[in-house]
């Protein structure tokens, strides 16, 4: 009777001892993943922010070689660390923009800038889905964005 007694509990103890230790691996694996989901959160929002920084600097002087450099880094950078959709969105709207494209639309016009405002607002939502996630963003009632220049001014 006594072994069986002793026997029960060190079944017992195993059992807690196997919990505690599922219970502890668990804890890390769970806390290690969301550390490295705001690691790249942090990563994307830098690249972000640096590229709507470039964005601006380019609104406010188009014929600025080193803004235009910036401006090419910021879109290759964002090959990189943006997701797919936000990709496909960056390039509709890089093609737009880029010197040369052919969208059919006289370039400074008003339905230029129109179309321009449209693809930059999607551009932005994308970027903010692909930061906050789907449902932190809403398409509802979502003003249409247009850049004022100036950017930064730490350089």
């Amino acid at each position: 009777m006594e072994t069986l007694i002793s026997l029960q509990s060190i079944v017992i103890a195993s059992i807690g001892v196997f919990a505690s230790v599922i219970t502890a691996s668990l804890s890390y694996y769970f806390a290690k993943r969301h550390q490295l989901k705001m690691e790249e959160r942090r990563l994307k929002e830098n690249f972000y922010i640096k590229f709507i920084e470039s964005l601006s600097l380019v609104a406010l002087d188009n014929s600025n070689a080193t803004a235009l450099d910036k401006l090419s880094d910021g879109f290759n950078n964002l090959l990189i660390i943006a997701n797919q959709k936000t990709i496909e969105v960056l390039m509709e709207f890089h093609n737009f923009v880029k010197v040369g494209g052919n969208t059919g639309i006289q370039r400074g016009s008003i339905e230029w800038s129109k179309k321009h405002d449209e693809l930059l607002t999607k551009l932005v939502k994308e970027i903010r889905k692909d930061l906050l996630g789907k449902k932190s963003v809403s398409d509802k009632n979502f003003p249409l964005i247009h850049l004022t220049g100036g950017g930064s001014k730490k350089q």
